[in-house]
């Protein structure tokens, strides 16, 4: 039995996700989820000082602040997007463009 206040989207969240999990949930590698815990933008633990976890409720919250949750109260953009109004979000990137590749020294022109 359920607890009134208890949420389905919490029934959702493991308590605990390996950095597998996560990309599994998110659709991205789990080294993009391993290079956010290391930029200290997911964060994280370690069990036996060696295995990556990631608590359900730093998903839950790092997933509302993304607007990658449709259970929070306040959706915000996500990263790379830029809002311009309360309709519409801007999608291009705010990345900047690569610099040209520098000419290779080891063959001839």
């Amino acid at each position: 039995m359920t607890h009134p206040s208890h949420s389905k989207a919490a029934d959702l969240i493991p308590n605990v996700f390996t950095p597998a999990m996560l990309a599994e949930r998110w659709a991205c590698s789990e080294r993009h989820i391993r290079n956010m815990v290391a930029s200290g933008e997911l964060p994280a633990f370690r069990l036996a000082g060696k295995l990556l976890r990631i608590r359900g409720a730093d998903v839950e919250r790092f997933e509302c602040q993304t607007g990658g949750s449709q259970d929070c109260g306040v959706n915000i953009a996500s990263h790379g997007t830029r809002e311009t109004s309360a309709d519409v979000i801007d999608l291009e990137p705010m990345t900047r463009r690569r610099r040209p590749a520098a000419p290779r020294l080891d063959t001839r022109s």
